[in-house]
């Protein structure tokens, strides 16, 4: 069997002791300063170019399917925000305003710390309603937060020895009228202390996740040059619409976001996979078995295989029409919406359901998947929340203000099911009458997500027919996800809640004797740090632990 040739090019780096040694047993602030150097070390090996982060290149996409970010979700998390919020954003200024061609150089080589300060304590999905502000008073801007709830919530501040740089979004005042949000390129800090007026307040670390230094950020008098402001100081005709586009990062945000579940997915099958071969049980004969042999190792495992090739395919897919200029942008975000919902959804469930069939091993954060599965709460959140995204996009779906990309097979069962959620929410609405009506939100609100993933469980599957797919992943890919809204089913296809059973247990069978071929081509094995995938991994860690036992004075 030839090796894969390696899609990623960090293959080397996730090998190197940066990312070998295993920091747990490092107190906190010393796990998250090697976050930050994990992140500046995969800076170079993509080094981005302005051209590849304001028009998305390949190398941008393939970056955010990096499967070296499942070995440190804080790394990827620093990344992300530098390389496309911070970076993309000033990027989109350069043209008009060249000399901010320096500070991107260096946001992008690594050499400053990148940030993006948009959301406050106050102001998460309604960001519009912003309470920061920036005046203008002789000839220069006063940035000043007027509210405990107006501190910036949550970006890394923290001087970390690099000198930070922010785009920092306020309510602009001229001359006591408001011009509206705009964005500005403020100094955060030296690297070492905080930029006068700028204050930053630590937050505890999130619960089992890697973890950032995420902060509460304020302004206190801060002056700004003209030049700070990025973009016009003139008031937009319409707040709404000139918001939205000055925040349009976040939408590229919301399918960059969303790729990270597909190596979530690769390296959480991968790994209870391998563990599940090596991990044996004593059967009623007396005989060694692996776990594996049991169905109840084999479906979760198996379904989870399924779902990391196929939404690789939708992924890939879902790039491509975010990418063409050509469709309305609502099409493309809801595209962009669509596939993170369906990957987050997918990729959450089987990471939390896999470290649970690792029994008492999959709870501790050296095996990868307890902390997968909590950065992936996260990134569910990050660049639009899943539920907040689907509310939006359902209704206004349901209103037929727009369409997304039809299927090729309305026969089959995903496409069936996805028609026939739409046909009973439209019914609803219908009878409710209109779309602020309080029965919208009792009857309709809450089935807005299931509609999305609906939309995305089709659209998933045809985009995995259309990229040739190994036809029983396909297979089994649907068959998981009828079992995931069993009851529709039964009530409008006939099909009963044991024939749903069978379907997927005759489809686990075709699979599971290519299960080694499949962990193989998804190449995902350098990246994988769980010492539990072997007995030879398992024993060097135990050696690497430090043995207490009586002294030999005693």
């Amino acid at each position: 069997m030839t090796i894969p040739t390696p899609v990623h090019p960090t293959r080397a780096l996730a090998q190197s002791p940066l990312f070998q040694n295993l920091p747990v047993a490092l107190p906190k602030e010393e796990q998250t300063a090697l976050s930050y150097a994990r992140a500046k070390a995969v800076a170079p090996i993509y080094n981005m170019s302005v051209e590849d982060v304001a028009y998305m290149s390949e190398k941008f996409w393939l970056c955010h399917t990096d499967p070296i970010w499942t070995m440190d979700g804080a790394a990827c998390t620093l990344y992300t925000i530098q390389i496309n919020l911070c970076a993309g954003t000033l990027a989109r200024y350069l043209k008009q305003q060249p000399y901010l061609k320096e500070t991107l150089q260096k946001v992008l080589s690594f050499e400053y710390s990148g940030q993006f300060c948009l959301t406050e304590v106050g102001h998460g999905l309604n960001a519009l309603h912003l309470e920061t502000t920036a005046t203008l008073e002789n000839g220069e801007f006063v940035l000043n937060t007027p509210s405990d709830g107006a501190a910036k919530f949550m970006p890394p501040t923290k001087p970390m020895g690099d000198r930070c740089v922010a785009v920092v979004f306020a309510s602009t005042i001229v001359e006591g009228e408001n011009h509206g949000v705009k964005p500005f390129l403020v100094p955060i800090n030296d690297g070492v202390n905080m930029h006068p007026g700028v204050i930053c307040k630590v937050l505890p670390h999130r619960g089992g996740s890697h973890p950032v230094n995420h902060s509460l950020t304020y302004f206190n008098n801060v002056r700004l040059p003209m030049t700070a402001l990025l973009g016009p100081l003139e008031k937009p005709q319409d707040p709404r619409t000139s918001f939205l586009s000055l925040i349009s990062r976040v939408a590229v945000g919301t399918i960059a976001i969303g790729s990270l579940g597909v190596p979530a997915l690769q390296v959480a099958s991968y790994i209870a996979a391998k563990y599940s071969l090596r991990r044996t049980i004593t059967d009623s004969k007396g005989l060694t078995i692996p776990i594996i042999s049991l169905r109840t190792q084999q479906a979760p495992i198996l379904i989870a295989l399924a779902q990391a090739f196929v939404m690789k395919a939708f992924q890939a897919a879902a790039v491509k029409v975010f990418m063409n200029q050509s469709l309305d942008f609502r099409v493309r975000h809801a595209v962009a919406t669509i596939m993170k919902v369906v990957v987050m959804q997918h990729s959450k469930a089987a990471s939390l359901g896999l470290g649970d069939r690792c029994g008492a091993q999959g709870l501790f954060e050296i095996n990868q998947l307890f902390s997968v599965f909590c950065d992936l709460r996260g990134s569910a959140i990050a660049e639009g929340d899943t539920l907040a995204l689907s509310i939006r996009l359902a209704s206004e779906l349901l209103l037929r203000r727009y369409g997304v990309p039809t299927t090729n097979d309305p026969k089959s069962l995903l496409a069936l099911h996805e028609e026939g959620l739409f046909r009973e929410l439209q019914a609803i609405l219908k009878d409710i009458g209109h779309h602020r009506a309080s029965d919208f939100d009792r009857l309709v609100l809450p089935e807005c997500l299931p509609l999305v993933q609906a939309i995305g469980h089709r659209m998933a599957y045809d985009a995995a027919i259309s990229a040739g797919v190994d036809l029983c992943l396909i297979d089994l890919y649907a068959a998981s996800c009828v079992r995931l809204d069993s009851s529709w089913y039964v009530e409008n296809q006939g099909l009963s809640r044991i024939q749903q059973r069978e379907v997927e247990a005759a489809v686990i069978d075709r699979v599971f004797p290519k299960t080694e071929e499949f962990l193989y081509k998804m190449g995902v094995e350098p990246y994988i740090i769980a010492p539990i995938i072997s007995e030879e991994r398992w024993e060097d860690y135990i050696s690497s632990l430090p043995p207490y036992s009586p002294s030999s004075s005693a």
